[in-house]
């Protein structure tokens, strides 16, 4: 029987429409069945909802919220507002290739997927309903202060690059939103995760934010000695969530790699479904080099137990590659230089001008607060200023409209493309949400 991809007449449009829906899986699985995926850093105040989005459309499978402090998100609904939001479509959906060590089958990965049974989406996807006490309602109230965006850019579906599969192999896979806390104990953390839970695909644990403040705290690198505490906030989220329910941890290397023996050893006890490496010492300073073999040891010590993710120093593609290949990491992950050309995992060598056109339809359909949406096309413009005094004067401008002004007037047509989905491997529109 012949189906519409035997069509040669078939339009994009037609061809879309029969595509099958996308897998909806756990992190880990992505990371341990699928080839070369890719993951967003949880950027200090820039790792939003808008930029969250942008990356996803360009081969950023996994994407992370900024650092969440979860003693304030658990107790305060301002908090909760102000430290996360989330939309229906800012997830990607892309063709993936199954790696070469995996023996699993589409249909195997199908009985994989995960149902956030309060999600919006879900309770109208699968016709969800549940019985609810004085606690259900409790929480539902403070859920309620979660800004969700109900297909608030775009159409509300989301698509991969082409209709088609790129080869044989690939399935269509649905990318990941991880919500990342800083917490010094088990119950800050717990109560985050549960309130959280309905909006994202797991948690992440931050064990390597290096700033003074944070280890005063006792949160970040604070908790990098202390193995017995970080299983028993690992431990502690998962009796609440289930066992199934993704909780991962992001550490930093220790100058004495026995103590970063001690710590993933007592993690994987503690049931993490993933581990993230940053291959510097909580004292190390940015400029200093990644340290692939500290990485590497990390990796060796899980020992496969569980999927890892590198960290550190990646610029470029060719950055991504070597860290794959040299550390031994399922993932890679990128702060910086997502932040300079957040095209970076599909090969772009700088920021695409259809990338910050991008940029500018998602902050404007959202609402991105000047200084951060002046910030980001900052770092994107990094390396089209021609003059210093360039440099200067975009970075003196007071407003939206200015920036995007100055942008117009050097030819950028945003308002032609607006709400497409790019391919950027190829770097053309093809699907029009205007």
């Amino acid at each position: 029987m012949s189906s519409i991809y035997d069509d040669p007449d078939a339009t994009e449009e037609q061809l879309f429409a029969e595509l099958p829906e996308p897998l909806n899986i756990s992190p880990s699985t992505i990371l341990n069945e699928y080839e070369n995926i890719n993951v967003l850093a949880p950027l200090v105040r820039c790792s939003k909802l808008p930029f969250r989005h942008l990356v996803s459309l360009y081969e950023t499978h996994i994407t992370y919220t900024p650092m969440i402090l979860a003693e304030e998100f658990s107790r305060a609904q301002i908090a909760r507002i102000s430290d996360f939001s989330t939309s229906s479509n800012e997830r990607g959906v892309f063709w993936l290739n199954p790696s070469s060590g995996s023996s699993s089958t589409t249909t195997s990965r199908k009985g994989k997927e995960v149902i956030r049974v309060s999600h919006p989406n879900d309770l109208q996807k699968y016709n969800l309903s549940h019985d609810r006490n004085d606690d259900d309602e409790q929480q539902q109230q403070q859920q309620q202060h979660i800004t969700y965006h109900q297909s608030h850019y775009g159409n509300g579906t989301r698509r991969p690059f082409q209709p088609t599969k790129p080869n044989k192999q690939s399935e269509l896979v649905k990318g990941k939103l991880i919500a990342q806390f800083a917490s010094p104990n088990s119950k800050s953390l717990v109560d985050a995760a549960e309130l959280v839970s309905p909006y994202v695909d797991g948690i992440d644990l931050n064990c390597g934010c290096p700033q003074r403040w944070a280890y005063n705290e006792g949160i970040g690198c604070a908790l990098l000695r202390k193995p017995e505490l970080i299983k028993d906030m690992v431990k502690s989220v998962k009796d609440r969530m289930g066992h199934n329910w993704s909780v991962s941890i992001k550490i930093r290397i220790d100058p004495d790699l026995k103590n970063t023996d001690t710590l993933i050893r007592n993690a994987l006890q503690a049931g993490i479904s993933y581990l993230t490496i940053h291959g510097r010492t909580r004292h190390q300073p940015s400029t200093d080099p990644v340290n692939l073999d500290g990485i590497k040891f990390a990796v060796e010590t899980v020992g496969g137990q569980v999927p890892c993710i590198g960290n550190g120093d990646i610029w470029t593609y060719d950055d991504v590659k070597e860290m794959r290949e040299k550390s031994g990491v399922k993932g890679v992950m990128a702060a910086r230089g997502l932040l300079a050309n957040p095209a970076l995992f599909s090969n772009y060598s700088i920021t695409p001008s259809h990338a910050i056109s991008q940029f500018i339809s998602i902050s404007n359909s959202y609402g991105l607060i000047f200084p951060l949406f002046h910030r980001h096309l900052s770092y994107m413009l990094e390396n089209n200023f021609t003059t210093r005094n360039e440099k200067v004067w975009f970075n003196s401008l007071s407003s939206s409209t200015a920036a995007i002004d100055w942008l117009e007037n050097r030819g950028l047509d945003w308002k032609s493309i607006r709400g497409s989905q790019w391919d950027g491997r190829r770097g053309r529109g093809i699907l029009s949400n205007t």
